[in-house]
């Protein structure tokens, strides 16, 4: 009875002990289940902020590329016009010289070689500006007018319709610096003339 009764209680206590372990064993399982999904998580997590500071950083890198590029592009204006306002200022010594020296067929004979004096000066002033990178705007009577080089100071009637809408008079040199206008060329349009009717004599 006794040895029953042991091995009844050995039994039991084994069952109890394999209850145990599998309860133990379940909990360990639940433990590292936890953990792996936390894991996932972060893992995932991570990644999109890393996307994220990568979307910043291309974004971030592409702005200062085209802020590099504008800073050069300004600095690289300064340097080609940065002779413009003294240019600018030269211009109406420049329409003396060349209003002088185009009357000289018209002047006594003794001032001629002052002007011719004056030629020479024009002519070092004009190599200087164009090593500048100034250049006169090619104008010549009859010539189409053209709003982006000429200013219109007046018109003038013309009989001819060819002339119409052409370049009478040219009053003041145009002036560029490289492909920028510094001033237009001063002209006379030509219009059509208007034919006056005769009045009649009133009854």
């Amino acid at each position: 009875m006794e040895e029953s009764k042991n091995k009844k209680a050995e039994k039991e206590t084994t069952e109890s002990k394999d209850m145990k372990c599998e309860e133990k064993e379940k909990k360990e399982e639940t433990v590292e289940k936890k953990p792996k999904k936390e894991k996932k998580d972060l893992v995932k997590q991570y990644q999109e902020e890393i996307k994220e500071w990568q979307t910043k950083y291309y974004r971030a890198y592409a702005d200062m590329d085209n802020l590099r590029k504008q800073y050069q592009k300004d600095y690289a204006n300064v340097v080609k016009y940065q002779s413009q306002a003294i240019v600018e200022k030269l211009l109406p010594s420049l329409d003396v010289f060349s209003m002088v020296i185009g009357s000289v067929d018209h002047l006594p004979a003794e001032v001629k070689n002052y002007v011719m004096g004056f030629d020479a000066v024009y002519r070092q002033m004009l190599q200087a500006l164009e090593s500048e990178g100034v250049s006169e705007i090619p104008c010549k009577l009859g010539d189409e007018f053209n709003h982006d080089i000429h200013y219109a100071m007046d018109t003038t009637e013309v009989e001819d319709e060819k002339m119409v809408n052409k370049i009478t008079k040219i009053y003041l040199k145009g002036y560029k610096l490289h492909d920028r206008l510094l001033r237009a060329v001063t002209v006379s349009v030509g219009i059509k003339k208007e034919i006056k009717k005769e009045e009649e004599p009133k009854a």
